[in-house]
C-alpha cells in the first residue's frame, strides 16, 4: 500500500497496482495469486478503478474532489462527513439537519453515478483518545490516497449461548501486548468487498455485550492493512465468476462485492493502527458515540427535498 504523501488520490492504474501486495485471499479452496487478474475479482476491481480515474477526469474532478482543511486534495465525501449531524441533532430532526444531510450526500451521489449505484463501502478523532493520533494519521493516509477501506463488525454466529469472552478460540481478541503494538487472533465477518480494498476497519457491532472485568481482551477497534502477516480472507463463492456474460448478468459480472470472513492468526497490529484498546465502554459504545451511525449509511441514502 502506497504510504508517501500525495497531491491527489490514486489513479485507476495505481489502485490496481496497490492490490498486488501479497495479501492472503482464499476462494474455492485456493489462494488467489493476484486479485486484479482472478475471474472472481478482476471486473469489480476494474469498476473501482473507474471511480479512481473519475477523480482525475477533468469532466468530474471538481465534482468529486476538493481540498480538505489540511490542504489535501481528496474525495469531497471526506469533507462532507464533517457536515453530517451527530446523534443529538438526529434526535431533534430540525430543518437545518435535513439541509446538512443533503449537502453531505451530494458528492457521493456523483461518484455513485459512475457505477450506477452498485459499488459502495467508503473521524471524530478525539473520541479515540488516547489513540487520537492513530485516527489523525489514518485520516491523512486515507485522504491523501482516497484509500478503499472495508469493515468487519460481526462475530461469527456460533456459541450464541456463551459470553464473548468464553469463545476465545473463535472471536477476535488480544493474544499479547508488545512495546510496539498488539498481537490478535480470531475471526470477524462480513468483510464486504474486502479482497479489492486496502485495509480492514475492525470493531464490535451494536448488539455485542462485553462484560467489564472479563472481556477487555475483546474490547478492540483497529485498522489492519490487507497485507498484514497472519491475516487472511476466506471468500464466499463468486457471483462474478458464475456470471454467463455482462449481457445476461450486467450487475454481478461487474460489481460483485464478494463477502469474506477475516481471520487473524497471531497477527501483529502496531499501535499506530489501534483506535480502541481494552476499553469495554468505548468498544460497545462505538456505534452511538463515535459518529459512525449517522455517517456510515450516507452513501446508500437517497437525498430528499
Amino acid at each position: 500500500m502506497t504510504q508517501a504523501a500525495r497531491s491527489a488520490p490514486l489513479t485507476g492504474a495505481e489502485y490496481l497496482e496497490s492490490l498486488r501486495d501479497g495479501r492472503e485471499v482464499w476462494i474455492d479452496g485456493e489462494r488467489v495469486a493476484d486479485v486484479t487478474a482472478h475471474p472472481a475479482f478482476r471486473n469489480p476491481a476494474r469498476s473501482v478503478a473507474r471511480l479512481y480515474d473519475a477523480m482525475h477526469d477533468p469532466a468530474t474532478r471538481d465534482l468529486l474532489t476538493a481540498e480538505d482543511r489540511h490542504g489535501i486534495r481528496t474525495h469531497r465525501f471526506l469533507n462532507a462527513l464533517l457536515l453530517v449531524p451527530g446523534p443529538a441533532r438526529l434526535a431533534r430532526g430540525d430543518r437545518a439537519l435535513v439541509a446538512d444531510v443533503v449537502r453531505a450526500h451530494g458528492p457521493h451521489a456523483g461518484l455513485q453515478g459512475v457505477v450506477h449505484g452498485h459499488a459502495r463501502r467508503r473521524p471524530r478523532v478525539a473520541w479515540y483518545a488516547p489513540f487520537e493520533e492513530s485516527g489523525r494519521q489514518w485520516y491523512r493516509r486515507y485522504a491523501e490516497q482516497a484509500l478503499f477501506l472495508n469493515h468487519v463488525l460481526i462475530n461469527p454466529p456460533i456459541d450464541r449461548d456463551k459470553a464473548v469472552h468464553e469463545v476465545e478460540d473463535v472471536y477476535v481478541h488480544v493474544v499479547s501486548e508488545r512495546d510496539d503494538g498488539i498481537v490478535v487472533s480470531g475471526a470477524k465477518m462480513l468483510a464486504t468487498g474486502s479482497a479489492i480494498t486496502h485495509a480492514t476497519f475492525v470493531a464490535q457491532n451494536s448488539a455485542v455485550q462485553l462484560e467489564e472485568g472479563k472481556a477487555e481482551d475483546y474490547a478492540l477497534v483497529f485498522i489492519a492493512p490487507m497485507d498484514t502477516p497472519g491475516k487472511r480472507l476466506i471468500c464466499r463463492n463468486s457471483y462474478e465468476s458464475a456470471a454467463r456474460s455482462p449481457w445476461d448478468n450486467p450487475l454481478s459480472s461487474r460489481f460483485d462485492e464478494n463477502d469474506a470472513v477475516v481471520i487473524f492468526d497471531d497477527a501483529f497490529i502496531p499501535w499506530e493502527n489501534v483506535l480502541v484498546y481494552r476499553d469495554v465502554k468505548k468498544a460497545t459504545g462505538f456505534y452511538a458515540s463515535s459518529g459512525f451511525m449517522p455517517r456510515y449509511t450516507l452513501q446508500s441514502a437517497r437525498a430528499w427535498r
